[in-house]
This record gives C-alpha cells, structure tokens and sequence, in this order.
C-alpha cells in the first residue's frame, strides 16, 4: 500500500512532467532557411523579428539557420521562412529544395506556417524561367509559373489585404514578365496593390496563398514594416500552440499586452511609412 509521502511524490512528479511539456509546446521553432542564398533586403529580421514578438508575449522562441548541405527535420519546425535572393541564388536554392521536395509539400499540405518573400514565393509554382530561356522545375505545389524577364520591375507598394483587415507598405524589385496560371485555373492572389507593381504587367494583384503559405514581393523586410502581419502570424501560432491548422482571420481587437518598447518604433515607422506612401496614390 502506497504511503502519503509516496502518492505526493508521485503526484509532484507527475505535475513536473506536465509542465516540462507544456513547457516545451510553448516553445517555437523557427527556421530561416537558406539563409545565405536567400537573403537579400535584410531577410534575416523577419525571422528575427517574429521571435521577438512571440517572447514579448510570454513565450521562448528561437532561430535557427539552415542551408545547403544541412541536414533539415521540417517537421521539428512551428514557421518556416524563406526570404529573396538573386535569380542566379534562386535557381541555386532550388537545387537544393529538390532534395527535400516531398517533405516540404507535406507539410504544408498539414498546415506549416510558411512565409516566402521575393522572388523566393516563385519556387512553389511548377517552374521559373529565366531571361536566357532556360526553364527549371520549381516544387509544383501551386499552378503558375514565372517568366523573368532583362529589364527589372520595381517600386515602392501600398499593398490591401483583405484576409488581414489592414494595408502593408513594401518594396517590389522583380525580374519580370511576370507569372501566369495554368490549365488547373488560378490561384489565390491574396494582395492588391494600390500603389506598385503587381505580379503581371497590367495587374495590381500579387502573393500567393494556400493554407498556411503566404508569398509576396514585397521585401522591405515584411514582418518589420508591417506589424498587422507580424502579428497575424504571432496569433494564428499562438491560437494553436504551434500546432497547425488553418489561419483563421483576424481582427485588431482584443491584441495581448506588448511590453518590447521596440515595437511602438515600429508601429510608428509603419504608420509614416503608410502615410506617406498613401499620399503618393492617384
């Protein structure tokens, strides 16, 4: 027969197990990967700058780099990003995503969180074509493809978001033609330009959406210009303890306390940066 002191032991250590894993669901994993290929504009603080948010709610969080040669477990992973690089890193990138194709489809296909910046977002459609003619496979996931063209596509963009109930400001820098969509029919093009270039010449739509993946152009970086996506993403992760499912829409309202003194700068420097480049729309 089992003592008091026996059952409080085992009760207290029970207890103990309980809270060392709650403990370690409330940390999140993030992975940057290719980091050194696609890294352009500053990517690196999108990465940096979700962390942040996430410890300023309360909870640990982490960074972790990954590239060519790596050994990557995607499934150990609560977000993964992915930021631009040159055509040339680009198509080097998907030489090396090939490897792990299957795995990152599935998961996504699961619901990972996945943002993709630049021209990074064009590697989820069947294929990229650079200005040379030369065609490579990209991961297939989505429906489009991409036609680069020699002459760049660039500006500054004020950019609505329906699905996030806010305006994002960026910066576009393409090698275009543009993409189109193929015989499957469209895909979701989740923001519109009121102020920039869109994904195709005579068009103000952009992005990619499915799922948990989001991909834009627009670089600046992203998640440290616009706080509403930053956000977005540190509530859809909180919502699910890091576990996936799909974003559910947001709202303003209802925001949990932040104590990190650096985002009111950057609230503010989204507000004047908005602002100014809203003037600029005719």
């Amino acid at each position: 027969m089992e003592t008091e002191a026996q059952t409080k032991a085992q009760t207290e250590a029970q207890a103990q197990t309980e809270a060392q894993a709650n403990d370690a669901k409330a940390e999140f994993r993030i992975l940057h990967l290719y980091h050194d290929l696609m890294n352009l504009y500053g990517d690196w603080a999108n990465a940096a700058v979700l962390a942040r948010e996430l410890i300023s709610r309360g909870h640990a969080a982490s960074v972790e780099k990954k590239s060519a040669g790596d050994a990557i477990d995607f499934a150990a992973y609560d977000f993964i990003y992915i930021g631009s690089g040159t055509e040339r890193s680009q198509h080097a990138c998907m030489s090396y995503m090939e490897e792990y194709k299957d795995e990152i489809i599935a998961r996504i296909e699961a619901g990972a969180y996945v943002l993709a910046t630049g021209n990074s977002h064009e590697l989820f459609g069947r294929a990229v074509t650079g200005d040379d003619g030369a065609r490579f496979a990209a991961l297939g996931l989505l429906d489009f493809e991409t036609v680069q063209g020699d002459t760049r596509v660039t500006g500054d963009c004020v950019s609505g978001a329906q699905f996030l109930g806010a305006k994002l400001v960026g910066f576009i820098n393409r090698a275009g033609i543009g993409q189109k969509s193929g015989q499957e029919g469209g895909i979701e093009r989740p923001f519109r330009n009121e102020l920039g270039p869109g994904a195709n010449d005579g068009s103000k739509a952009e992005g990619i959406r499915y799922k948990n993946l989001l991909g834009t152009y627009m670089t600046g970086p992203v998640l440290v210009r616009n706080p509403p996506l930053l956000r977005y993403f540190a509530d859809a992760m909180l919502n699910t303890g890091g576990r996936f499912s799909c974003v559910a829409e947001t709202t303003q309202e209802n925001r949990p306390p932040v104590f990190d003194p650096f985002f009111e700068f950057q609230q503010a420097a989204y507000d004047m940066a908005l602002a100014e480049l809203s003037a600029r729309i005719k």
